[in-house]
């Protein structure tokens, strides 16, 4: 029995590592913001010395894909290439550097993840329930109360009837969030999803580290390393590797996503740009800040053509050496040169699908135009696997005529009004646009409100009115005097 389950392990890590580094890399450089790519990027230049900066662009025009719709995408295709063949087409353009913006963070934990609720298709009930959810984790962003309680809660305290099974179905969507672990009900779940939602979750490390989170945790929590190693009949070079992976695992994901609102400033530099043209056109550029274009050198390309045509029996065995080195070197150089070319067409693949679906905004900066719009969408519009738009909505910013947003500001629930799905955001929006402007001798009752609403096109029922108001920190109309 030994000697057959050694073979299949044998076989599963050939597959595993024939699925490809490639996408892994392209994944990381997808989710990188603009600065954290220029640091990869130099990090890059400093280990490999084919890898060289292009001194001279060539620029490259062309227009964008945007479904038939008079929007313009320019782009300038640099010469990141050994040729111009090399070259795909539609690259997006770097318009020059964009300034760093400080934007201040506004946003809560809580706030953080309630935006991502907008991320995906759920009735009012489930955005509840999601809700409530979140309401309920601890600082460390886990939820230590049982399902059972939360359910008691929610029918004695708050009148909503659901039950465990469906509490599942909803904490499975909010473990879905980011960062990786939320939601998780014990820290060994937590670790666990930060591992199954790892973009490498299929290599063969993590499915070892899988097999240690799931059936040697306690002798994990015990330091007890002698004992896994025997448990799980390790190599000491597999046990350094698997101690190096838990050192990357958070056990608090809730604390990484910052505290209380308002503390920090933070320095954005907007991934995209979204302008108007003197003909009142939408023009899209990607910024690739202090990213320089990239080619191979010129002097090892020259050093392969050399050999080409010699005979391998020819050469001595230090010349095979170091020729089998240089091939490794110039390979790994256009393998990053690939990834960072898949990395801005799919960013701008999905940009200008936001844009599609949200030019009424674009156009105006009214956000009452907002239409709603989850990932699905966006993955359907482009035809991008669905983690692709969360790796890129959750890291990336645009600038605007109106204003910088995080991608994810874009994304909105959907509310049903005669038949009609308008944007959650919208209606939101237009609420705290008429409470700004009430009397504030005789601010308006929730009442009011409603009727208000409706007035502007909205027709909705008071105890959403409520609703809407409470999630939006608002208070009562005795307390807005």
């Amino acid at each position: 029995m030994a000697p057959q389950s050694s073979q299949v392990n044998v076989q599963v890590q050939a597959q595993t590592q024939t699925l490809s580094p490639q996408q892994l890399l392209v994944s990381h450089l997808t989710e990188m913001p603009v600065e954290a790519l220029y640091e990869r990027v130099d990090q890059e230049l400093k280990e490999n010395v084919s890898l060289e900066r292009e001194n001279d662009i060539e620029e490259w025009e062309g227009n964008g894909d945007n479904g038939g719709e008079q929007e313009n995408a320019d782009y300038d295709q640099t010469a990141d290439y050994s040729s111009p063949d090399d070259i795909p087409d539609n690259q997006p353009s770097d318009k020059g550097q964009v300034p760093e913006t400080v934007v201040g963070e506004t946003l809560s934990f809580y706030d953080q993840l309630e935006e991502q609720i907008g991320f995906y298709h759920l009735s009012e009930h489930e955005e509840e329930l999601i809700r409530y959810l979140i309401g309920s984790l601890d600082d460390d962003g886990l939820l230590r109360i049982s399902l059972q309680q939360i359910q008691d809660e929610l029918e004695v305290y708050h009148n909503v009837s659901t039950s465990k099974e469906e509490l599942e179905h909803v904490l499975h969507i909010l473990q879905d969030f980011e960062p990786s672990g939320i939601g998780a009900q014990s820290l060994q779940e937590c670790l666990l999803l930060q591992v199954r939602h790892a973009p490498d979750h299929a290599s063969p490390i993590k499915q070892k580290l899988e097999q240690l989170l799931t059936k040697c945790f306690d002798f994990l929590m015990l330091n007890r390393w002698d004992r896994i190693q025997r448990s799980m009949k390790l190599t000491p070079a597999d046990v350094a590797r698997l101690q190096h992976e838990v050192r990357h695992l958070n056990p608090r994901p809730g604390s990484s996503m910052g505290e209380a609102v308002g503390r920090n400033l933070q320095q954005i530099t907007p991934d995209f740009i979204v302008e108007t043209d003197p003909y009142g056109h939408l023009i899209l550029n990607l910024n690739n800040g202090h990213v320089p274009p990239l080619r191979i050198s010129d002097d090892d390309l020259a050093f392969l053509q050399s050999y080409e045509n010699r005979e391998p029996k020819s050469l001595s065995r230090s010349e095979r050496e170091g020729l089998h080195y240089l091939r490794e070197r110039v390979e790994r150089a256009k393998n990053f040169i690939d990834a960072l070319a898949q990395r801005r067409q799919t960013l701008m693949t999905t940009m200008q699908a936001i844009i599609r679906m949200q030019k009424p905004f674009f156009e105006s900066g009214d956000e009452t135009l907002l239409r709603p719009m989850t990932l699905e969408d966006v993955a359907k519009e482009t035809g991008l696997h669905l983690s692709t738009i969360s790796r890129v909505s959750n890291s990336k910013w645009v600038q605007t005529a109106y204003g910088i947003y995080p991608l994810r500001w874009f994304f909105t629930s959907a509310a049903r009004l005669d038949g009609d799905t308008v944007s959650i955001r919208s209606i939101k929006t237009a609420l705290k646009e008429i409470i700004e402007e009430e009397d504030k001798r005789n601010p308006l009752t929730d009442e009011a409100l409603t009727t208000a609403l409706q007035q502007h096109g909205f027709d909705v029922a008071r105890r959403t009115v409520t609703k809407y108001r409470v999630q939006m920190g608002i208070p009562v109309a005795r307390m807005r005097r």
